[in-house]
């Protein structure tokens, strides 16, 4: 494949994984994670670019994915170690939950909030779009009946 073609799919690649919608339910949605290698100009070395938890929404739904299937590890990929830890100590793997949206008070530090059956969950998040988001704090409120 030429330098253009592949430069072409680089930018396609790239272009694919921006894309997506908002909302629903975590259990039906992947992160946005693409990895291309393109090659530098003049035949030099390839530079390999990944983008994982291009939103705060695709970094928290992938982070509630993993833990709802029990995968640490896949949830580490978008949450730092200690939002890992209290997640996968809260109780209830695979109950229903919906993600409500994502805000917050300052427009950097967006907060992403899901409600499922007792309460909710907030996950704070640090990151860029060129960087990528990942959870930073998890926090749970219980519902009193």
């Amino acid at each position: 494949m030429t330098r253009a073609g592949v430069g072409a799919l680089a930018i396609g690649v790239l272009a694919l994984a921006g894309c997506g919608g908002g909302g629903g339910h975590v259990a039906t949605r992947s992160p946005s994670t693409t990895t291309a290698t393109v090659p530098l100009g003049g035949g030099g070395p390839s530079v390999t670019v990944g983008i994982i938890c291009i939103t705060p929404m695709d970094a928290s739904q992938a982070v509630v994915s993993a833990w709802q299937g029990g995968d640490a590890t896949a949830a580490a990929r978008c949450a730092s170690a200690s939002a890992v830890s209290t997640l996968f100590a809260h109780p209830g793997h695979g109950a229903g939950w919906t993600l409500q949206g994502c805000d917050g008070p300052d427009p950097g530090v967006p907060i992403c909030t899901f409600d499922f059956v007792g309460g909710h969950a907030s996950f704070t998040l640090q990151g860029t779009e060129a960087t990528g988001w990942k959870v930073d704090e998890v926090t749970f409120s219980e519902t009193r009946s």
